[in-house]
């Protein structure tokens, strides 16, 4: 059994003065609250960027093959070349076109992004599925032209499922650029989580947005998923040697860099900033420890009359910060961890739409990873035991008959 270890726990058990047991109860308790603290940052940090990365490929896809001059010229013979690249699970055609979309409530217009997909990509994406809609389709059961929008955009409109809603786009001709305008049903309000999406976005069979935009147009745009593990720079690598370099190829990090770069800067920031709370509250084991050592003046002194070195002295102040560093570390961790469960689960931590169009999404869920759980309990435990040092080296230099004198 290790002596050191006994004492500690005993004095840790059983303080004899009042004053100190509160002081060593308002130490755990720092730690505990600054550990919670950092608990939540993270996992709110980790949350909201993994959710905003889920959601952005969920609508879209890892990687983007467009050519720069506009449409492209023999979109099947490129998705041909796409899809016999290495590491490539489904490349689609996709059309985009910035559109005018007017209603009989608003007529003014508001602008939006019109975006033609297959249908058929709702059974490869649940988000994908959930803009569809339930029918699986874009289309009407009488077969009018039907559009998917969302919710915010339906509100501003004025508009809800069976409403019908004008779309007008430039078209190019040999005239120049001409507006074209189609009708279509509203076939189903989605609500993603994602603001852009649900704010800003419509979407159209690929056929009818071919056809809206006017002859001669096919896609601009592929859209690559990439099967489970595959190397992103391979693919990328890969499908630019395939069609020899005449096109433009992209992934989601290289279009989504700065915004992720500062959500990784922002995190490292917070972690800084809040691990100054559990740095502050080691001050309190400074204080818990050195009120012991001169509450406990009298058996140090036996101890070391006793033959007790200065060493095991030591050890014992070290044991007692440390087992004060362990009990508030793991609190802070459970508590912390219970309380990012129910913000998740209750989505405590949701957004009114002018809040949610700043940080694109509609309500955050608090991710935490077993990694940053553990960089989290390490840091506390060293700044805990960091703080045993100077007092169990004051306890240890501690004079046998100076502390006996007045006994």
């Amino acid at each position: 059994m290790n002596l050191a270890r006994a004492i500690a726990w005993r004095y840790l058990r059983r303080p004899t003065d009042n004053l100190v047991s509160a002081v060593g109860v308002v130490s755990v308790l720092g730690l505990i609250i600054g550990v919670m603290a950092l608990v939540i940052s993270m996992a709110l940090m980790t949350g909201y960027r993994r959710d905003l990365q889920e959601k952005l490929l969920g609508g879209n896809a890892e990687v983007f093959v467009y050519s720069v001059s506009g449409m492209m010229n023999d979109p099947a013979r490129v998705l041909g070349l796409v899809r016999g690249a290495s590491g490539v699970q489904e490349a689609s055609p996709v059309l985009y076109q910035h559109a005018v979309v007017t209603t009989e409530t608003n007529r003014t217009g508001s602008e939006v992004m019109l975006k033609g997909i297959e249908p058929g990509r709702g059974k490869t994406s649940q988000m994908l599925a959930k803009i569809i809609g339930p029918r699986a389709r874009f289309e009407t059961a009488s077969g009018e032209r039907g559009v998917s929008i969302g919710k915010y955009l339906a509100t501003k409109l004025g508009v809800k499922a069976g409403d019908a809603i004008s779309i007008t786009v430039a078209a190019g001709t040999q005239e120049g650029f001409l507006p074209r305008s189609g009708t279509f049903l509203v076939t189903n309000v989605f609500a993603t989580g994602f603001y852009e999406f649900d704010a800003r976005w419509l979407f159209v069979d690929l056929r009818d947005a071919q056809s809206l935009v006017g002859p001669g147009s096919a896609s601009n745009l592929i859209e690559v998923k990439l099967k489970p593990g595959a190397d992103i720079d391979r693919v990328v690598t890969d499908i630019e040697r395939r069609t020899g370099g005449r096109y433009a190829v992209s992934d989601w990090r290289e279009m989504n860099r700065p915004l992720f770069s500062m959500l990784r800067l922002q995190q490292r920031i917070l972690f800084i900033v809040i691990g100054l709370i559990v740095f502050v509250s080691t001050f309190n084991i400074v204080s818990t420890l050195i009120m012991t050592v001169q509450e406990k003046r009298r058996e140090i002194g036996i101890l070391r009359s006793m033959g007790a070195e200065g060493r095991m002295v030591r050890r014992i102040f070290i044991w007692y910060g440390t087992m004060v560093g362990v009990a508030g570390t793991a609190a802070g961790v459970a508590f912390g961890t219970l309380i990012c469960w129910i913000l998740t689960r209750f989505e405590l931590v949701s957004f009114p739409p002018e809040i949610a169009e700043v940080y694109f999404v509609s309500s955050i869920p608090f991710v935490t990873r077993p990694g940053d759980l553990a960089v989290i309990a390490l840091f506390s435990m060293f700044v805990s035991f960091a703080a045993t040092i100077l007092p169990s080296m004051r306890a240890a230099r501690l004079d046998p008959v100076e502390a006996l004198r007045y006994e």
